[in-house]
């Protein structure tokens, strides 16, 4: 633990420049970054040029055969197993952003490529390590009576949050307009890449807002379906799902152990700039309620509020627990397992369970529009 971990990192875009790569510079004493990968020539020039790197590729596998490098940070948007498979077959130590794999068959391939390697494997879940998120834990699970947990995304467009930071290369800003967002949502899920990855899952007769909505899971609502398993173990069965506007919103109920129902709700609503994304867990005794602002506001501290009854007066606790960041956190308990020889969470089995309650509410999702349907 007295000396950095090395590492090179897979994917130079916008959450490498506005968390991971900071908290690597930030602090030589714990990272030195080996090398950088990016297939925009451009942006690997730019990036590394920031951070004083000098063994850059356009081409991931260059990095892999670099001797230097213990772990390897897969931050490339898209599909993550042709990364994350190559970088394990080359003895490498992996955290790579959610999610780990874009259905449950892809996700088992990966996990039992890390398990045969003994390699350790972090996934991105920047959320469970929220100061916020960590009290919430102490005071939901000793609940006598969980009753109904509520999630809440309401999702305006990023640019709002996004344009203060420095990102490179510097480009013009752009206006969008909700139709080109809710069009380069359709185009990725009908991408050539990802369309497959998503057709494993619904099944290839699927329709495009399907399709959408499945993607939103798997790239935004994943963050609120890890978080709640870590409040309340794994799902027993959600019991309806759907969506509405092309796919841009989704509504699902699922049922947990105890009798307990969680909703969850995420909508596109580009044009109002206020991110939140709300849960809050109801029992006769006390209401927990957690409000996360944009994840790419950094410090920003996560409002917690408690409910409860004294005496006869009824008391709203307003607390903000830390302003430590959740994205530097993560990666230091990543560099910890690493060199400590200790298994990272959340791994593996995190995102193998993540990766079946999404297909359970997928597979609700597509029961919803053959009702319909008639």
């Amino acid at each position: 633990m007295e000396r950095p971990l090395r590492v090179a990192v897979i994917g130079c875009g916008a959450i490498a420049q506005m968390m991971h790569l900071p908290t690597l510079g930030e602090r030589p004493d714990l990272f030195t970054i080996t090398g950088l990968a990016d297939i925009d020539r451009a942006t690997l020039d730019a990036v590394a040029n920031r951070y004083h790197v000098t063994r850059r590729a356009t081409d991931f596998h260059e990095l892999l055969s670099d001797p230097q490098a213990e772990a390897i940070l897969v931050l490339a948007s898209g599909g993550h197993r042709k990364f994350v498979l190559p970088a394990l077959a080359a003895g490498k130590h992996v955290f790579v952003e959610k999610p780990l794999g874009f259905s449950v068959a892809e996700t088992e391939e990966i996990a039992a490529a890390a398990r045969r390697r003994g390699s350790r494997l972090m996934v991105g879940y920047h959320k469970r390590f929220d100061p916020a998120y960590l009290r919430t834990l102490d005071e939901v699970r000793p609940l006598e009576s969980l009753r109904f947990v509520d999630v809440t995304v309401l999702h305006p467009d990023e640019d709002a949050y996004r344009r203060h930071h420095a990102l490179l290369p510097v480009r013009p800003p752009a206006a969008v307009t909700e139709e080109m967002l809710d069009r380069m949502a359709l185009d990725e899920s009908e991408s050539q890449e990802m369309r497959p990855l998503l057709d494993a899952t619904l099944g290839p007769d699927a329709s495009a807002p399907l399709r959408v909505a499945l993607l939103v899971l798997l790239t935004s609502l994943i963050h609120d379906v890890n978080a709640l398993r870590g409040v309340l173990g794994e799902p027993e069965e959600v019991l309806s799902a759907h969506t509405w506007r092309n796919g841009m919103a989704q509504t699902s109920l699922t049922r947990f152990a105890g009798d307990v129902r969680a909703v969850m709700t995420w909508i596109s609503v580009p044009e109002v700039a206020h991110y939140q994304e709300q849960l809050r867990f109801v029992s006769p005794e006390r209401r927990v309620t957690l409000t996360f602002p944009s994840p790419y506001l950094t410090h920003a501290p996560t409002p917690l509020s408690i409910e409860r009854m004294d005496g006869g007066s009824h008391v709203q606790e307003r607390h903000t627990v830390s302003y430590e960041e959740a994205f530097r956190s993560e990666l230091h308990h990543f560099r910890g397992a690493v060199l400590q020889g200790k298994p990272p969470s959340p791994g593996v089995e995190e995102a193998l369970g993540d990766a079946r309650w999404i297909e359970m509410i997928a597979k609700a999702l597509v029961r919803d529009q053959q009702r319909r349907a008639g």
